[in-house]
């Protein structure tokens, strides 16, 4: 199974949801140097430089950017490696928008780099545990690497490991986020976990108010969550329960800048949350075109 959802083709660029401002927010961070930064000042970074460009890509706006291609190249050791496996994401999927690769192969630096999940590993909420995992997942994906099937095994027993009784992933209790991203990381490696059981998890994480929570019951609700449960409905094949609860959620998190924050409840924009809400809302208007895929240029937020 792809994770760049190639099908229905995206969503055209000027839905009704989205504020008029937001192409000009994001080419206002772009810093000098080349790459971008959502904080204006002059010190790029791979995450953002690839949040910038999957929006710009999507809605028709970006354009050749020499600067931009080389800051990302210049991320990469000399031996392929880099400074993280999200990094080496990041950096990979904005050059491969910006129809560029990296200067040296980094499939030796992707196999000799699996992460190991601990249980014992906390994160804050807007995280996962699985990160450096999918991270190590879709980097092989994204340049045709093949996973040694022992790997792959071991990797797919880990992440069936933290799968709970509820249908849900995630510990120390299951979490939206956590579950998407242990769905994505299993159709990366051609797995299914769908039995009805996540199914079941994902509708109990829904709320006729948010649109979804991070876990049943965990009010108040925030955009990376209301995000990872619009992903998983993708994955899943399954509409969500509250389309237009997670319309409006999404489009209470614009900031009069153009760019969104991550509650309804006030915040700075941010990159990141611009790109996950851009998404989202494309998510939502091929669900309600009765669509359950689309091509979006940065599948790997």
């Amino acid at each position: 199974m792809s994770m760049t959802w190639q099908g229905a083709g995206p969503v055209p660029a000027r839905f009704p949801d989205l504020p008029s401002g937001t192409v000009e927010y994001v080419r206002s961070r772009r810093c000098p140097s080349g790459g971008y930064c959502f904080y204006r000042l002059d010190e790029p970074n791979a995450g953002d430089t690839c949040f910038a460009l999957g929006i710009l890509s999507f809605l028709g706006e970006m354009d050749a950017d020499e600067k931009t291609t080389r800051f990302l190249q210049n991320l990469q050791y000399p031996d392929g490696s880099y400074p993280s496996l999200s990094c080496a994401l990041f950096a990979g999927w904005a050059l491969r928008m910006l129809h560029a690769e990296p200067f040296h192969d980094p499939s030796g630096y992707i196999l000799r780099s699996l992460p190991r999940p601990d249980p014992r590993t906390r994160v804050i909420d807007s995280l996962s545990l699985f990160e450096p995992l999918r991270a190590w997942a879709a980097l092989a994906d994204l340049y045709g690497v093949k996973i040694p099937p022992d790997s792959g095994e071991a990797v797919t027993a880990t992440v069936l490991s933290f799968r709970s009784e509820t249908g849900g992933f995630g510990v120390p209790v299951p979490t939206l986020q956590d579950t998407r991203i242990a769905l994505e990381i299993l159709a990366f490696l051609g797995q299914g976990c769908n039995d009805g059981g996540t199914v079941s998890f994902m509708n109990a994480c829904g709320d006729p108010e948010f649109g979804f929570l991070g876990r049943p019951g965990s009010k108040p609700a925030f955009l990376e969550q209301v995000h990872a449960g619009l992903r998983l409905a993708l994955l899943l094949g399954v509409a969500p329960r509250h389309i237009d609860a997670c319309r409006e959620f999404v489009r209470e998190c614009g900031h009069p800048s153009g760019g969104f924050v991550r509650s309804i409840f006030g915040g700075s924009p941010t990159l990141e949350y611009t790109a996950r809400a851009v998404e989202s809302l494309a998510i939502l208007a091929g669900f309600s075109r009765g669509r359950r895929n689309y091509s979006f240029p940065a599948p790997y937020m």
